[in-house]
């Protein structure tokens, strides 16, 4: 489990958003807060960093003392890779849009981000809460019915266990889709809470939609029962291939209640 969390910022206010959350993470863990931006120029550090503290100051007081850097670097992907990196275990924040030069923007930065460091990484969307960040309550997992989207699994598992948290898996079909009878649509789901329920030892309950839009749906759901976090893959059968705009993962995020925990799998860089 993660013990040190990193909040990249940029200079929009919508950046800022991942700082009150990311440091309710930090908390729940007994771990270290950074939040970090970057500049292509050494010149510019003194300057940056005194409008960081600043605006650190701004949010005013929260549950842990965050460390502030700014890194000098001609490519914001990499130096934030590095920087995670060099800090073993580190978990990313990220805001979901932002403006400038180092805006974590959906489609882009995130983006790139998790095709370097695959994640898992949290993203914060324009709909989340002020006061979200809890790390327990009840986790939305989706399922795609694809290898590549039950791989987030194992990750909400071992956060749901570190943090008795409740999780749901949900499966969205099309309407369209042809199956024998209701007993059918659910079984997919039914038998993937089975198996978690007994490798975690704790109640996994599923929920099964006939819907044209997946993301919709699982927001939907996140919503009605207050989701704490939501959690998904970003490569799977029904379009979570890659954060951009019309897919399924980038709709999560665009309009998630909750914070989005996403992860790519590692052995998709070679393709």
């Amino acid at each position: 489990m993660f013990q040190h969390v990193v909040v990249p910022i940029d200079d929009s206010t919508a950046a800022w958003r991942a700082v009150p959350i990311a440091a309710r993470f930090a908390a729940a863990v007994d771990g270290k807060l950074d939040v970090i931006t970057v500049v292509d120029r050494v010149a510019a550090v003194g300057a940056v960093l005194t409008n960081l503290r600043m605006g650190v100051e701004r949010l005013g007081e929260l549950p842990v003392e965050p460390s502030i850097e700014v890194l000098a670097h001609d490519s914001i992907v990499d130096a934030v890779g590095e920087y995670v990196e060099e800090r073993n275990g580190a978990m990313l924040v990220m805001s979901s849009h932002g403006h400038g030069r180092s805006a974590a923007v959906l489609g882009s930065v995130t983006d790139e981000v998790l095709r370097t460091l695959f994640g898992p990484i949290v993203v914060i969307g324009p709909h989340v809460g002020e006061n979200a960040g809890r790390v327990d309550g009840s986790y939305v997992i989706p399922l795609d019915g694809s290898e590549h989207g039950d791989m987030i699994i194992p990750i909400a598992s071992a956060w749901a266990i570190e943090f008795h948290a409740e999780p749901w898996l949900v499966e969205v079909i099309k309407p369209s889709a042809t199956t024998p009878s209701d007993f059918m649509d659910s079984a997919y789901a039914a038998r993937h809470a089975r198996k978690m329920q007994h490798e975690i030892d704790r109640e996994v309950e599923f929920e099964v939609f006939r819907h044209d839009d997946p993301a919709k749906a699982i927001n939907d759901f996140a919503r009605r029962i207050d989701a704490s976090l939501l959690f998904a893959t970003t490569h799977g059968r029904s379009g979570m291939s890659r954060l951009r705009a019309g897919s399924v993962a980038a709709n999560l995020v665009r309009n998630a209640p909750c914070p989005i925990v996403l992860f790519r799998p590692p052995h998709l860089a070679e393709e």
